[in-house]
């Protein structure tokens, strides 16, 4: 571990686990152990902490229910492609299958949300086995990687390590067809409304810088994915923003309306196309992924190149001439559908509690460019989704693909012992927050300078929002009745926290927690009669049919005008 850089192992011991942690404590100073609460917030932790720093995140539970309580952590990181190892302590090899004390099969149950996974049988292995383990997690497509590690194995004695050998694991990946680029690149610059569709995999490439380039010759608008968003800065007048069920109008019309879309490093979900047989028609499809197992999964795309999209783009730009220009009238035509969005959201209020728009607004005025902001999941989350704006790539954490509630306080705090000089700011909703509170104890114990706002609606907000408009407004098991006083359970934790009356109260409370980079909770009172997220486009209908807040009428059909 100390040779792959590992400097932090997220966890909670447990009996089957006990021969590594009782190695750990050998080296306390190369290797610091973070003692959580709860074993699904430990490998959120990691999560969170891999994203920032862009290498796995480590961690090691116990057998049985310890390994089990990672489940949802491990699914979460291979749906949003994030780089885990976990190592979960398993009975010894002679119990194994006899329905041992706590014992579970987590090579079995893990396969569908592993990258790689192994049940440890030779001690001579086991050193190999995380430096294959460390490596694969990050190969080609990220993901999570686990070590189930039988007790007895643990305690082995080792006289000389050996190699683990997997073939084809860490097979070297094919540098990208030319021939299909060029192909690409013709097909771009012929086109009248190019758009440029931004996944996760432009963040773990590190090709932000290269995308934004390519999008300027091209004079392309750029489109993202709810991961996608992490990848590039949304005050560039050309990135429109998130396209999809709660995406920015702008960045709906951008896709809905495109003649080719060039799609980097994302798997066309289902949030963010909404229809896929409206998304076949009248456009061609340009798909580049290091996976080639989602070339034509979702979308069969008129030209797939398999490939690292920094490579991909670099090889793209070289192939663009110079001073090329298009007509910008498509580009201007999306501006004024952002500007009349954004002068409509301006004039809003509301009549009880805060509005999360202007909270956003307000937070994106005080806080550096460098802040990391991690969401939960919800409402709350898709309202940062929309406006949010993300200024420096790798600042915005979120729960995509599995859409975890309870991802956000672990995240953030993973986050934080990732970048301990930056501000790390929650934003929470309270039935998300509710689901791994009990981590305030690890923001306390390790003084974790992490502001929490959680917005307080009393309710599974987004739930409650599809049982009004989808299922007749027949509300039920959504109202939170008896929610705890946010204020007096981070007081318990000896925790500062406050309920502002006041946009300029908050923005303080926010500044001096920032400031002098000591832990905050925020409670802050949303109607969840009033609130509903929109844009919206309701589950099967396409981007054109989003569906805008109050008495807002765009057309997001381009007529050439």
């Amino acid at each position: 571990m100390i040779e792959c850089g590992v400097k932090y192992v997220f966890g909670i011991p447990g009996g089957a686990i006990l021969p590594v942690y009782d190695a750990l404590y050998d080296y306390k100073d190369d290797i610091t152990v973070v003692l959580f609460r709860h074993e699904q917030g430990a490998i959120h932790a990691a999560d969170g902490y891999a994203r920032v720093v862009r290498r796995p995140g480590v961690t090691i539970v116990t057998s049985g229910p310890g390994a089990t309580n990672l489940f949802t952590g491990l699914a979460n990181a291979y749906m949003d492609s994030s780089p885990v190892v976990a190592i979960t302590g398993q009975v010894p090899l002679a119990m194994f299958g006899k329905d041992a004390f706590q014992e579970t099969d987590m090579v079995g149950s893990t396969l569908p949300v592993t990258k790689f996974n192994i049940m440890l049988r030779d001690p001579r292995k086991a050193a190999s086995a995380f430096k294959v383990a460390y490596r694969v997690a990050m190969h080609g497509r990220p993901g999570p990687v686990l070590i189930d590690f039988p007790r007895d194995v643990q305690t082995g004695i080792v006289d000389q390590d050996e190699e683990l050998h997997v073939p084809g694991l860490l097979r070297e990946i094919p540098p990208p067809a030319t021939a299909k680029i060029r192909l690409a690149v013709k097909m771009l610059i012929e086109a009248e409304r190019p758009v440029i569709l931004v996944g996760g995999g432009v963040y773990w490439s590190g090709a932000s810088d290269l995308v934004i380039r390519l999008a300027e010759m091209l004079d392309a608008p750029i489109v993202t994915t709810l991961p996608g968003k992490n990848a590039v800065p949304e005050d560039h007048p050309l990135v429109m923003g998130v396209a999809g069920m709660h995406g920015r109008p702008e960045a709906n019309a951008a896709l809905a309306n495109s003649d080719v879309v060039l799609a980097l490093g994302t798997r066309f979900s289902d949030r963010t196309i909404c229809n896929y047989n409206e998304f076949r028609k009248g456009r061609k499809i340009i798909h580049v992924d290091v996976d080639p197992g989602e070339i034509g999964k979702n979308i069969k795309p008129d030209i797939g190149i398999v490939g690292d999209v920094r490579q991909v783009v670099e090889q793209m730009i070289k192939l663009i001439p110079e001073g090329m220009r298009r007509s910008r009238k498509f580009t201007e035509w999306l501006h004024d559908i952002r500007r009349k969005f954004e002068d409509y959201m301006s004039t809003q209020d509301v009549r009880i509690g805060f509005a999360p728009w202007k909270v956003l607004k307000a937070l994106r005025e005080i806080l550096p460019p460098e802040t990391v902001v991690v969401t939960g999941v919800g409402q709350h989350q898709m309202w940062c989704e929309i406006y949010w704006k993300v200024l420096r790539p790798g600042t915005f954490i979120t729960s995509a693909g599995l859409g975890t509630m309870g991802f956000g306080l672990p995240a953030a705090i993973g986050a934080k012992f990732a970048a301990p000089d930056r501000p790390v700011v929650l934003i929470d909703g309270d039935g998300s927050f509710l689901m791994t509170c009990q981590n305030l104890a690890v923001v306390r114990e390790w003084n974790l300078g992490i502001v929490t706002i959680i917005f307080d609606n009393r309710a599974l907000g987004m739930v409650r929002q599809w049982q009004r408009y989808i299922f007749n407004n027949k509300i039920i098991a959504v109202d939170f009745e008896r929610n705890p006083d946010f204020v007096k359970l981070a007081e318990a934790f000896d925790i500062e926290a406050i309920r502002p009356e006041s946009y300029d109260e908050l923005k303080l409370a926010v500044m001096r927690a920032v400031r002098n980079n000591t832990p905050l909770v925020v409670d802050l009172p949303i109607n969840k009669e009033e609130e509903v997220v929109k844009p919206w486009v309701i589950p099967g209908k396409w981007l054109t049919d989003t569906i805008l807040p109050g008495d807002l009428k765009i057309d997001l059909t381009y007529r050439g005008e």
